[in-house]
């Protein structure tokens, strides 16, 4: 959708309905930060003097993997404890800009173009750097100098998928997560937004898929495509994992449980969505829910 709408927008107030901040296809990009030009020797001089910290090179590994953050998100895991309304957070995250270990993306929507929207971090030119002269770890089209076209409904995928990771680990014992997990059953491949497992407190290790659904072009075709294909799958390998579905709104949760019941996989179904993750001052422990005659019934897994 951002590709389709003409820059030249001169509308003092909004003309478009509003969308859900992760989940809008009016989003575009205004700016990233300029690339840095450090080469390595310098990079390792400022590690070994410790003017780049092992946590900023596990903020590093962090994004190589989650691939975009927000400055809350990454608040809450690398400053545990830190007030996130002062200045210590930010001068860090700028320092980390300098050297290159981070870049910054801002962005705005055609909805509302006036309006301020929390920008994204991503791994930057010394970051990249980093993790293949230190870790071995090589970024490929991931790197920032050699990115492939990227919308900004899959960055905003990624940070509600992050969200909900944060949200896990505060709430529950998170024993595994890996994103884009490949399926397979015969000649067919699904891949989920992700694969988790958390423990009881009796250690029972209980497996999940997730899959994070935005407004994208024939979405609901994918849901019915990639529930027919889990509930075949499922029953192939004899896996009770339980699916969760992350969605922007009630309203997309409904429509996606219809679908999802008339595939028969309702039972092992259940769903989130964002408005439940950014209400979730105790963690989403009572957050999760499922659709009974019409109505959200909510667990409690406290």
């Amino acid at each position: 959708m951002e590709l389709h709408v003409s820059p030249i927008n001169e509308a003092n107030d909004p003309v478009l309905k509003s969308k859900p901040t992760w989940d809008d296809p009016y989003a575009f990009i205004d700016s990233f930060t300029p690339l840095t030009r450090h080469d390595y020797f310098y990079i390792e001089t400022k590690i070994e003097n410790g003017w780049i910290t092992n946590r900023d090179i596990e903020i590093v590994r962090f994004l190589s993997v989650h691939r975009w953050l927000t400055l809350s998100q990454l608040t809450n895991l690398f400053f545990p404890g830190v007030d996130s309304a002062g200045t210590a957070i930010r001068n860090r995250v700028n320092k980390l800009q300098k050297y290159g270990l981070l870049r910054k993306i801002k962005w705005s929507s055609h909805t509302n173009i006036r309006e301020n929207k929390p920008s994204l971090y991503e791994i930057g030119a010394s970051g990249a750097d980093i993790l293949k002269y230190r870790l071995g770890v090589f970024l490929g089209s991931r790197d920032p100098r050699k990115q492939k076209e990227i919308t900004m409904l899959f960055r905003q995928k990624y940070i509600a998928t992050n969200e909900f990771y944060i949200q896990l680990r505060s709430s529950f014992n998170l024993n595994y997560f890996e994103f884009h997990p490949v399926l397979v059953n015969k000649e067919v491949q699904v891949v989920p937004t992700a694969r988790f497992i958390l423990s009881n407190p009796a250690g029972k290790q209980i497996p999940f898929f997730l899959f994070c659904y935005r407004e994208e072009e024939k979405w609901l075709k994918t849901i019915r495509f990639q529930t027919n294909f889990i509930k075949s799958y499922l029953a192939l390998e004899g896996n009770a994992a339980t699916i969760v579905v992350l969605t922007s709104t009630d309203e997309k949760a409904q429509i996606a449980n219809k679908i999802i019941d008339q595939e028969g996989l309702g039972g092992q179904t259940w769903f989130i969505t964002d408005e439940e993750l950014r209400n979730s001052m105790d963690g989403i422990t009572k957050s999760f829910f499922v659709f009974q005659n019409g109505q959200k019934t909510y667990f409690d897994l406290g």
